[in-house]
């Protein structure tokens, strides 16, 4: 492992991420054709993976934090820290969502995009997935909304008792939540589609976030055994069959009931993966391995906006036509929100100390 990179990020997390933002890039490539029989048509659920281990880090983290009765400040600052985390690349492909929106928006005038602005204020602060949904730059971006939301209610119960939200109030949210849209919708796609009380993609939030909090319970429990070489090898087989099983379905299957199986496949690697037991380690603990990790971000917030745009830019061409322009200007908008969120984070000192010194009164009263 490199002296230079943290030793806290996993690498076999990190290669699963990218993996699955590759397989959402381009099962949204769909929306530019109506032929929906195309590989991959079935990768909405690669989304679960990363609900999951952001369930898995939120309780991970709010384990280490020390008991207080100001739970609504630490509330706060833990969703601060996490919005953060975020920036500047979320940000940033929303500059680049509205401008492509735009390009291929047909009369845009002066109007219309002050207009666009002012209605995509929801998306700006987060909060489309609450029902708040005015003009969408990013449609990709609904899964951070629902995350925050969802963390904005879950934080709290997690900091008021530890031990009964991971043994009672999770599995009952997760229960509930999945039973809810087993029962009245039958998948888990369509983060959009209203509920009547709130989206699908904030309800699949709940659930995934709390049962990810239980595979970091369980995740601790498998951590204190001891396996041998035998036992790492067997963890490892069935730490990737749950991932490959799942890719090979989502290859030619649309949503069904048997994505509830799938998340709960996707649950169990992903508890194995972060006890760190399986034999394979090793391998994937490398700086390569962790930049992949890195730049998965930029990919799922840096092409979705393509697929829609592209048909309207080119209205004549077909899917094999469209496809290679957006898979390069996916490439290319990706390692656009790297470099220039590279770039404003390490600026970012500089910026807002300046600011502070020019807007504030710093003379003796």
């Amino acid at each position: 492992m490199s002296k230079t990179t943290p030793s806290v990020r996993n690498g076999v997390i990190d290669f699963w991420k990218f993996i699955f933002a590759v397989m959402i890039a381009h099962f949204h490539s769909n929306n530019m054709t109506d032929v929906k029989n195309i590989p991959f048509i079935g990768a909405s659920p690669a989304v679960e993976f990363f609900f999951l281990v952001s369930g898995f880090l939120m309780a991970q983290s709010l384990s280490k934090y020390p008991k207080s009765t100001l739970i609504g400040r630490d509330t706060r600052n833990y969703l601060i820290h996490k919005i953060r985390g975020l920036c500047p690349e979320i940000f940033v492909a929303w500059g680049i969502g509205f401008v492509v929106q735009h390009i291929a928006k047909k009369n845009v005038t002066a109007v219309s995009i002050i207009k666009d602005l002012m209605a995509g204020v929801w998306d700006l602060f987060f909060l489309r997935e609450s029902g708040l949904a005015g003009f969408v730059a990013n449609p990709a971006a609904w899964y951070i909304s629902a995350m925050l939301l969802a963390m904005l209610l879950l934080v709290p119960l997690y900091l008021k008792n530890p031990d009964m939200f991971i043994n009672v109030w999770a599995p009952v949210i997760a229960l509930a939540s999945l039973g809810y849209l087993y029962q009245n919708v039958g998948n888990l796609r369509g983060p959009t589609d209203w509920l009547g009380f709130c989206y699908k993609g904030l309800l699949r939030a709940l659930a995934e976030l709390c049962t990810g909090s239980i595979c970091w319970c369980i995740c601790q429990n498998i951590k204190a055994i001891h396996f041998s070489r035998l036992g790492k090898c067997l963890l490892a087989i069935l730490e990737f069959s749950c991932y490959l099983i799942m890719i090979l379905w989502c290859y030619g299957h649309k949503g069904s009931k048997m994505d509830f199986v799938m998340l709960l496949l996707l649950a169990i690697g992903v508890t194995l993966t972060f006890s760190s037991q399986s034999i394979t380690v090793p391998l994937f603990n490398r700086p390569f391995i962790y930049f992949l990790g890195k730049i998965s971000l930029p990919l799922y917030l840096g092409h979705n906006y393509w697929s829609h745009a592209l048909p309207r830019i080119y209205p004549d061409q077909a899917y094999l036509q469209l496809y290679p322009k957006y898979a390069a200007l996916a490439v290319f908008t990706t390692a656009f929100i790297y470099l220039v969120s590279k770039g404003l984070r390490a600026a970012a000192p500089w910026f807002f100390k300046t600011c502070k010194e020019l807007l504030t009164d710093h003379a003796p009263a």
